[in-house]
């Protein structure tokens, strides 16, 4: 690509006088990834397991179950999620990877910390729920998910990663 009057632009560059906190952000705000669209994949189970991610719960009907995510875009692999703030907005497919029986309740996506309500959920799928997050401010909030086992009176079983915008 050319560029105006044949120059590349120039990169930015800090000298000694910027003040570290200035350059500590611009760094952040390179190092972020981008506000793509981002899969997450919730395997439920019903016992406990331990290791390997594995977290669990005891849902409302007083048995074990457990849960683990996939995906995201932190390398941890975990379901957590992190977008640039003002970058756009950023969407997330979670998909429930289960026996049939186990379904994302209605209204079954909840938010924990999202004072502005940057977060919503959409979607009524039983397997499937996107979550639609406006990367307007800084957040550090977290998305639970209800999934109801529908072999066992529906018992609830609640799910919870983070999302973060920086």
């Amino acid at each position: 690509m050319a560029w105006p009057h044949g120059r590349n632009p120039t990169p930015i560059a800090f000298d000694q006088d910027t003040p570290p906190a200035r350059k500590a952000a611009s760094q952040r705000i390179n190092d972020m990834p981008a506000n793509n669209p981002t899969n997450v994949s919730l395997v439920v189970r019903d016992f406990a397991s331990t290791g390997d991610g594995w977290t669990n719960v005891t849902s409302s009907n007083g048995k074990p179950y457990s849960y683990k995510y996939t995906g995201g875009n932190q390398p941890a692999d975990d379901g957590s999620v992190e977008f640039a703030s003002g970058q756009g907005n950023a969407a997330v497919t979670l998909s429930l990877i289960a026996d049939g029986r186990y379904q994302i309740a209605s209204n079954g996506v909840t938010f924990l910390n999202d004072p502005q309500g940057q977060l919503a959920a959409r979607g009524n799928a039983p397997g499937t729920r996107v979550i639609n997050d406006s990367c307007s401010a800084p957040l550090q909030a977290s998305y639970k998910v209800s999934v109801i086992d529908t072999q066992d009176n529906n018992a609830s079983i609640a799910c919870d990663p983070p999302i973060i915008n920086r």
